[in-house]
Formats: C-alpha cells, structure tokens, sequence
C-alpha cells in the first residue's frame, strides 16, 4: 500500500554515498549526467547500437561527460556483464526510448525498480489509460493503435467534441495535434508517424478525447517501504497556463497545502501503484475536470531535470537529484533543510521564433530582472544550444508574489520586443 499522504512534502536533504549510475539511452543533451556528477556520481552511457536505437539517438552526441560508455548490441547477458564490470549500482532512463531495456538491466543487477513485463506502463499513455480503467480509476477516453483504419473506426463509433492525437510513448518530442474529427485524424496521422520514427520503433499512436480542463505536472518518488511495498510521495505540483493559440505561457509551483494540490496528490497515489511504480522518479501531466476529477494525461519514468531545479531546492529544501539517488543508495542522515512557506515560482515559457531581428539588449535586461534565477542554455548569449527544445524557459523566484508577477510581465513586453532566439512567431 502506498503512503496515503494527500499533499506534497519536503524530502529530506542528505548527503549520498557516491556510486556508479547507468543512464540508459540519453537523449537531448547530458542533463542527467551532468545532475548526477555534481553529487559526486560516476556516470556511464549505455547507448543502443544502430540496430537497436531510433534516428534521433543515433545523432545524439557521443558519451559527453559521462565517465564511461557501454554500447548495448542486443545481448543484455553482455551488457550487464560490462556495466556488473563497472561497478554500476543504479541504473535510470536517460529518454523514454531506454525506459524498458532500463528496468530489464536493472532487474538482472538485482536493482528492480519495476517488473519488466510491465515496463510500458511507465512509459505509454495507450497502456497506462488501460490499466486505470481496469482499476476503476477515471482515464480519457481513447484508443491505443498503429493503424490509421482502426483509430477512424473508433472515432466514428465514439463521436466526440474534439480529440487529440499523440504518440503512444510519453516525452517523445513529437507535438500532440487536436483533432475536430476524421478528416484531420486522416491528415495528421502520417505526418506524425513520420516524425515519430525517427525518435521510437513502436509506431503506435493514441487518439484520445480532447479534454476542456486544466492540466498539471505532477513530479513524484517512489522507494520501498519497511514491507517491501512502494511508498509514494509527490514533491511537487506545477499548474500550467496557456495562451490564447493554445501554446504554453507560463508553469506555476503550487503550494502543497492548497486544495487542488491535495487532490491531485492523492490521485496520484492510486495511479502509481497501478502503473506498478516500484522505485524512482515519475513525472506526470493531469487534468482537472470539474466534473471528473483528475485525469492522467501521460506518466514517464524518467529523471526531470529542468532550470528550476535550484529555484525549487531554495524555496522547499527539495532536491531533486539527490532524492532520486537517495531511492537507491541509503542516505547518510541530515536535517531537512527548512522551506519558506508563501516563496513564488514561476517557469515561462519562450517560444521560439524564425529568426526574427530581436531588440538590441533584450537578452541581457531579461536576465538582469531581480527575480530571474535561471535561464534554460537554449537562450543565444546566456550559453551554448544544447538542444532543439521547443521553448526557453525563465525561471523566476522570490519570496514577494508581486515581484515575480511585476518581472513575468516585463519578461512578456521584452519577448514582443525580441528577445533573442525566443521571440513569439
């Protein structure tokens, strides 16, 4: 039985017993790494050979700042000889590519973070909806399919408002498109399986019912309890603004005592102990109907690292690094560090343009706001592109709300300026 707690609470800081972690199928940069050497981990990429990887991670860079390499050619009895060889005491999914192959190598370590015949359930929205709605637990409405006939079957035997169309594997970098009905299933279907390809073998897409509500990031940890069972504890949850085109505006920390962070907490408890989460983190993205409740959009087994990261650790005393090695080595004790109760955390969202001229100095007086705390690598003249992220985000924190809602909207007003990079098409 998971912890019943219906609120987001302060992990506990330590110090961690450095290790050897294995981050299986890196994607996008080497955040994790990077996260993980800063406490004092040793790091190896396990990288699928160009038989057993998608496109997109065969142009990934090469092992980065990891200490080591390991190339997975098929045989997990040889990669996990060469990782055992390593010394590797943990083992994490760098992308949701390596999420299976990463719970299978961890299972044969003697490190089960999750049943392996189980493993799309960390992972895939089609398998995660089904399994809640085998549970009795309320899930959007939809169908799991590679086949383009079917899903139009479905939709026409389930006529709704409105849907949306979205690979089945959560946190592939392939946008979900709305749907209003056949035709634009019909058109976006192989655009998407396209770009799906070059990022997973499994062309499975969802079609889902489009849902008028408010969504949420739901961050969470999971590690055995004293009988073996997981317990289950949600460390924070962030409310999404949009704009009016639909695009992601700004993600606000929401006090764990408010109403609907209780309530998304304690949802969030019975979705993990059907999603069989054993150990680990778990981000996932809700809706809130008023009427429904809380709805599980997608859950993904994979470490989060974002630029908030610090801002989240000053105002909490949660770090999220540290927590997520904690779920695998025992921490040394140490007194939790104390939050600051009414401490604002805005993360904006810069969208990126098509090279328009920006506003001479833009840039430089975003980042001199007294409430800017961090600033994502993808802004020009803050620092090196690391990826081909779709936004910038700007994280803003202060123990004064009216500070951070004064810089948000300069941060708006310098974006319609031009701010390098991150001007609004």
């Amino acid at each position: 039985m998971a912890i019943t707690t219906t609120a987001p609470v302060l992990a506990p800081r330590s110090q961690v017993a450095a290790g050897t972690v294995a981050i299986v199928a890196p994607c996008g940069g080497f955040a994790h790494a990077d996260a993980f050497a800063r406490q004092g981990w040793r790091t190896v990429a396990v990288r699928p050979d160009a038989g057993h990887r998608p496109s997109a991670l065969a142009a990934a860079p090469g092992p980065g700042r990891c200490t080591d390499s390991v190339e997975h050619r098929g045989s997990l009895r040889q990669t996990v000889k060469a990782l055992r060889g390593l010394g590797v005491s943990d083992v994490v999914a760098g992308s949701a590519a390596g999420v299976e192959l990463a719970e299978r190598i961890a299972w044969q370590l003697g490190l089960p973070q999750g049943d392996p015949e189980t493993s799309r359930l960390r992972y895939d929205r089609g398998a995660q909806a089904a399994a809640l709605a085998r549970a009795g637990i309320d899930a959007p409405r939809g169908i799991r399919s590679a086949h383009l006939a079917e899903v139009l079957a479905w939709a026409g035997s389930c006529p709704l408002p409105g849907y949306v169309l979205a690979p089945a594997a959560a946190g592939t970098p392939v946008d979900p498109v709305a749907c209003d009905g056949a035709n634009r299933i019909d058109t976006a279907w192989p655009v998407m399986r396209r770009a799906l390809a070059r990022y997973a073998h499994d062309a499975h897409l969802v079609l889902t019912e489009r849902l008028p509500a408010r969504q949420f990031v739901v961050n969470s940890v999971s590690r055995p309890g004293a009988d073996g069972r997981p317990d289950h504890v949600v460390t924070d949850v962030w409310a999404e603004r949009r704009s009016g085109d639909g695009s992601l505006d700004r993600t606000d920390l929401l006090h764990r005592h408010e109403p609907l962070a209780r309530v998304l907490s304690a949802y969030m408890m019975r979705v993990l102990d059907v999603l069989g989460v054993m150990r680990g983190p778990v981000t996932a993205r809700v809706a809130h109907d008023e009427d429904r409740g809380p709805l599980l959009v997608s859950a993904l087994a994979v470490p989060g690292i974002s630029p908030a990261d610090e801002a989240l650790r000053r105002a909490t005393g949660y770090d999220r690094v540290t927590d997520v090695l904690d779920t695998w080595i025992p921490p040394v004790p140490a007194p939790p560090a104390p939050g600051q109760a009414a401490h604002r955390i805005v993360r904006v969202h810069l969208h990126r343009g098509s090279g328009e001229d920006a506003a001479p100095g833009a840039g430089r007086i975003l980042r001199r706001l007294p409430t800017v705390v961090a600033v994502g690598p993808d802004l020009p003249g803050y620092a090196p592109v690391m990826s081909a992220a779709r936004s910038v985000e700007v994280v803003l924190s202060s123990a004064d709300p009216e500070a951070v809602e004064a810089d948000y909207r300069i941060v708006r007003a310098l974006e319609c300026e031009g701010v390098p990079g991150a001007v609004r098409p």
